[in-house]
């Protein structure tokens, strides 16, 4: 295991940007640090394992005898290995993992693009997400949504968000990082658009303001992006061209989590409109000398 200082994580991103590109105004000054925890490795289970022994492990998360909701992306009806969805093995690792922890429940929600039934069917994921003791179910009908108000956001000012994303005990968030035309990426922040019955309403009204309003309000407990396979062009569906990091990104900050993980496209994180927004309001850390980023190999 190796801890990066800045100049390391400067170095890191270089690849991508200049070191001042990461640089951006904080509306509300904080400069408390942020953790990144990137973990590599095969086997995603005990990836999984070793990013939450870092962050203090399952105890800091699951809240036993209630209730964990976790949000894969699983929008789309595209195989695994074409990278449109989580990993669904590091769903279920995650879905057993809760209950093993105490978690009186796992739900699994998505209001998706393609049909729920072909989507979860070929993505794997409901599979693996029944056989870990979980529930994943279609978001779509109007009695699985509440209106709520958003009062720090600039566009989003109300929107209709799952039952289980608002009343949980414990909030994962498990998106995929790919490419996306629209967004130029879609990573941790963008993920909620699963969550929300209205999808169209944020691309009609300025997506990455949507994206960095929401985030304001929505505040899950973890955050763990699968770069085990990225897609880096043709998002967000695909097929693509495919890269294999072979990583996983665990954070409590969403923004820190993005904007590393933006650098595996070779993007500078600054120029991903919903980082760099959601930074300068203060929703999280993008800056790179307030961030501590955390490497495992296992």
């Amino acid at each position: 295991m190796q801890s990066m200082n800045r100049r390391n994580f400067i170095k890191t991103t270089a690849a991508a940007t200049a070191a001042g590109s990461l640089l951006g105004p904080r509306a509300r000054g904080e400069t408390a640090n942020s953790m990144v925890c990137v973990v590599k490795g095969t086997d995603v289970s005990k990836m999984l394992a070793a990013g939450i022994e870092k962050l203090g492990g399952w105890g800091a998360f699951v809240v036993k005898g209630q209730k964990t909701t976790v949000k894969p992306n699983a929008a789309w009806a595209s195989k695994p290995e074409q990278g449109g969805n989580t990993c669904p093995e590091l769903v279920g690792a995650c879905v057993a993992a809760c209950k093993a922890s105490g978690a009186s429940e796992v739900v699994v929600p998505e209001n998706g693009c393609s049909p729920a039934h072909r989507a979860f069917s070929m993505s794997g994921i409901e599979k693996a997400v029944k056989e870990a003791g979980g529930k994943m179910y279609s978001a779509k009908d109007g009695k699985y949504f509440k209106t709520v108000e958003i009062p720090d956001g600039k566009v989003l000012k109300k929107v209709d968000v799952v039952r289980d994303i608002l009343e949980t005990g414990c909030l994962i968030n498990m998106p995929v990082a790919k490419h996306h035309r629209a967004a130029g990426v879609t990573l941790s922040m963008k993920n909620w658009l699963g969550s929300v019955q209205d999808r169209g309403a944020w691309h009609r009204n300025g997506l990455h303001q949507c994206i960095a309003d929401f985030s304001t309000f929505i505040k899950p407990k973890l955050i763990v992006i699968d770069a085990t396979r990225i897609m880096l062009t043709n998002g967000p569906r695909g097929p693509g061209e495919m890269a294999n990091p072979n990583e996983i990104i665990l954070s409590t900050d969403p923004v820190a989590a993005d904007a590393y993980a933006a650098t595996l496209f070779k993007k500078k994180p600054m120029e991903i409109g919903a980082i760099r927004i959601a930074h300068e309001m203060g929703i999280g850390m993008a800056d790179p000398a307030n961030v501590e980023l955390v490497r495992i190999s296992v």
